[in-house]
């Protein structure tokens, strides 16, 4: 006999059903298992959802059995109401600090010295590691931790230690990182998992040392006013994402766009004001890429939140409060040197 899971209003709109049979497993077995058969914006809206276990309620996150003949209904909030659990809220609520945290102490790191910037962002770069290993050591897109680490921190130090070398290295560290996940990756027990430990250790590895490495370029060339801008810029737009999509509403997909737009366009005219750069091709690329950073890193958090081998990882804490600088900074550091290439070629001309 298989569980009956019964959807209601939203739920139902976004699965196109109104019931479903699923195999006899954990709780958040069961809810992982219907976010990948029926996607966006499911996935979503039962994050928000509660439940009902043979008429018991229970929280979607309990490590609970749920046996063959049982019957499990789903239900969105009614009435603007929140069935957000404590722990969601907690979760919230770090996200919110931390996104605010990290952006800060990189600023303190960058006035108080280039080696004292250079250690918050080698510390930043091997907790991301670190904590995405550990989110994805479950599932079968588990990273190779000595790689990844040489992947992902690797650049940032090299850029710190040689800066005279304008990062020649680099290439050579990364193909040397590259080689050696294929072998960690072929010499590991779960070879069958080869492909998907090798990709996401790549991943997690560029994602890091991209984004550390043009944190230490945007020091470098920027300077503390162009370090800041962009920081300022990202985090407030960052914040204003995560709030629109705090975990006592239903689906905010749109909302976060709009909240995005809303904090980033005033932050970057602000800044560039106070800079003395008002251009309006630079304030409107700077935006653009506060935008995207905050949005990729919003779709970044969700992945993780319900990735996994059917069970609901650990929140990830410190990639979630990171991820929009990592992402954002290479991003403002390419359209900053683009106008600047531009702006050189014209006046060549």
């Amino acid at each position: 006999m298989a569980v009956t899971v019964r959807l209601f209003a939203a739920l139902r709109d976004a699965a196109g059903t109104a019931q479903v049979e699923v195999a006899p497993a954990a709780l958040p077995t069961i809810v992982a298992e219907l976010c990948d058969r029926f996607g966006e914006p499911f996935t979503t809206r039962v994050s928000v959802a509660s439940g009902m276990l043979d008429g018991q309620r229970v929280a979607l996150d309990d490590d609970i059995r749920v046996d063959a003949g049982a019957e499990l209904a789903l239900l969105p909030p009614f009435s603007g109401g929140s069935t957000a659990t404590a722990r969601q809220r907690q979760v919230y609520r770090l996200l919110l600090i931390g996104s605010l945290l990290v952006p800060a102490l990189l600023l303190l790191g960058g006035f108080a010295g280039r080696w004292a910037y250079g250690l918050v962002v080698v510390v930043i770069a091997v907790g991301c590691v670190v904590d995405l290993h550990a989110t994805l050591a479950t599932s079968s897109a588990r990273t190779l931790l000595p790689a990844t680490l040489l992947v992902g921190v690797g650049p940032a130090v090299l850029l710190l230690a040689a800066p005279s070398a304008e990062g020649q290295w680099v290439g050579e560290l990364v193909a040397v990182s590259v080689m050696l996940t294929f072998v960690l990756a072929y010499s590991s027990p779960r070879r069958q998992e080869t492909a998907a430990t090798v990709g996401s250790t790549l991943f997690v590895g560029m994602l890091v040392a991209v984004g550390t490495g043009a944190l230490v370029v945007l020091h470098d060339e920027a300077g503390p006013a162009g370090l800041t801008a962009v920081l300022v810029l990202v985090a407030l737009t960052d914040v204003a994402v995560i709030v629109a999509g705090r975990p006592m509403a239903d689906d905010r997909t749109r909302y976060r766009l709009l909240a995005a737009v809303a904090a980033a366009l005033p932050t970057a005219i602000v800044l560039a004001a106070l800079g003395g750069r008002p251009t309006t091709v630079h304030v409107a690329g700077l935006a653009v890429t506060a935008v995207a950073a905050a949005l990729l890193s919003a779709r970044l958090r969700q992945v993780l939140r319900h990735g996994g081998n059917g069970r609901e990882p650990g929140p990830a804490l410190l990639i979630g409060t990171a991820d929009a600088v990592l992402i954002g900074a290479p991003l403002a550091l390419l359209w900053t040197q683009s106008v600047v290439q531009s702006s050189v070629f014209a006046a060549v001309r």
